[in-house]
């Protein structure tokens, strides 16, 4: 019986792979999706006897969200030059973006956006990719969720109108710099109003900084008022922004931005888009090692669906639950938590 070739999804090819009758089936640089993986089946190939013509997945997304990182700070850069590049970007590339988020592991994807440089267009970029993942979590349509993933990937390009040195500045901004820097999101709403996107784009530029509570910006708009997809991004943004180290701050653990969230999901975001997300991300961690506030090692073994920041886990042989032993989790400590310096050199993650 064919093993699963399911489990080599996100191998990058490094040659072609033909048909047993020599037709090619695979470029070289092909990387394996649900549907490669299924066409390949379909011809009995087994995937383990191409070992030596793959790439493992990590290095292969990486190598593709680099690509993606260069060729949309280009576009994104040239926007009111050549807008055509960016209707490209969303018939041609979304639907690659869309297919790699959902079929890549959430920390793979999540590592691939560390890295200091270009951080605003590998932000754009996490937000786009971690937008169709809750989008497909929610339920929504293959068309729906290339939609979202595409007005995440525009939902700062009002920041192409905020001065470099606001933009980029290495320390935390002063209150009127800040005041300036809100500007982006009605910089974006024109932008692309005048460039002729449809309503749910321009609606996510300018709203993806409301809050349910109306103590958002810029408009200080409340729940109802707020586009269902800006709500989306909205989650996804703060994530991000969260969990990416900045010159100015170290950035959150998973955890601790899980717990963020939670706190805002009462309050400043959409509840059920927030837990869904939290759902999802802590099934994600089922596996991981962790040290508790005691100083335990434990292993994460169940999410509740209820309370999903508080996991089951499985310690010197007992289970307990961080809901009622009055723990909580320091930090994970799975191998696969790994931070990219901006040497490019692997080390341990900065906890």
């Amino acid at each position: 019986m064919l093993e699963r070739n399911d489990l080599y999804i996100g191998y990058k090819l490094i040659e072609d792979i033909h048909s047993p009758n020599h037709g090619l089936l695979l470029k070289k640089g092909s990387v394996l999706t649900h549907k490669e993986v299924r066409r390949l089946s379909r011809f009995n190939i087994s995937i383990s006897s191409y070992m030596d013509v793959l790439q493992e997945p990590r290095q292969a997304f990486y190598d593709h969200v680099n690509k993606q990182v260069n060729q949309f700070k280009s576009d994104f850069d040239r926007f009111g030059e050549d807008q055509s590049r960016l209707k490209i970007v969303e018939s041609d590339v979304i639907p690659t973006l869309t297919k790699l988020a959902n079929d890549i592991d959430i920390q793979v994807l999540m590592l691939s956006m560390k890295s200091h440089d270009d951080y605003t267009y590998r932000h754009n970029i996490a937000v786009s990719m971690l937008a169709a993942k809750l989008a497909t979590w929610l339920g929504y349509s293959d068309s729906k969720v290339n939609r979202i993933a595409f007005c995440g990937l525009l939902h700062d390009i009002g920041k192409t109108r905020i001065p470099s040195e606001i933009l980029n500045k290495t320390d935390k901004l002063t209150q009127n710099e800040f005041a300036i820097m809100k500007h982006h999101t009605t910089f974006g709403y024109t932008m692309l109003r005048e460039q002729g996107f449809e309503e749910d784009a321009l609606r996510v530029a300018l709203e993806h900084h409301e809050r349910e509570d109306g103590s958002g910006y810029p408009a200080g708009k409340k729940s109802e008022e707020i586009h269902p997809y800006a709500k989306i991004i909205a989650i996804v943004d703060c994530f991000h922004a969260m969990t990416s180290d900045r010159s100015y701050r170290h950035a959150l653990s998973f955890y601790e931005a899980l717990i963020q969230l939670q706190t805002d999901a009462f309050g400043k975001l959409d509840p059920k888009k927030t837990m869904t997300f939290i759902y999802h991300i802590m099934q994600s961690s089922i596996g991981s090692f962790v040290e508790l506030s005691d100083g335990r090692q434990g292993v994460i073994k169940f999410i509740p669906i209820e309370t999903p920041i508080f996991p089951y886990i499985e310690v010197e042989g007992d289970i307990v639950t961080t809901a009622t032993s009055n723990l909580f989790i320091n930090k994970f400590t799975d191998p696969k938590e790994i931070d990219l310096t901006e040497k490019g050199e692997w080390r341990g993650a900065r906890k």
